[in-house]
């Protein structure tokens, strides 16, 4: 039971990123240093609540779901560099994939801090 919970978390985490990158980010073309900050910014408080959502579902596994989501959005940032080739600096996709699951951990071990004891 605390795998399936772990892998609904894992899903329902990297939906929560996706939808609200997809409704609240900055969209997926832009240039500049501006656009850079403000979509590191973004992603960085997507994956916040992607890991709070999936250590809120995985109970029991918050942390390994957590580190399976931050494993997902490396995943995702390596297919996204390598889609936009040289149209996006090498650092910025690099510190998409580094930011990306440090934040997701973080917003499991928030939540962690916040549950409540029983």
């Amino acid at each position: 039971m605390k795998l399936v919970r772990a892998l609904v978390g894992v899903a329902v985490g990297y939906a929560v990123m996706a939808s609200f990158l997809h409704f609240f980010g900055p969209g997926p073309t832009g240039s500049g240093m501006g656009y850079f900050i403000e979509s590191a910014a973004w992603t960085v408080a997507a994956a916040l609540l992607a890991g709070f959502a999936t250590a809120w579902i995985a109970v029991g596994a918050e942390l390994p779901a957590a580190s399976a989501l931050g494993l997902i959005i490396v995943a995702m940032s390596v297919i996204a560099m390598r889609s936009q080739g040289i149209s996006r600096p090498g650092w910025y996709e690099t510190s998409m994939a580094g930011c990306g699951p440090v934040a997701a951990l973080l917003g499991a071990a928030i939540r962690l801090l916040v549950r409540r004891r029983v």
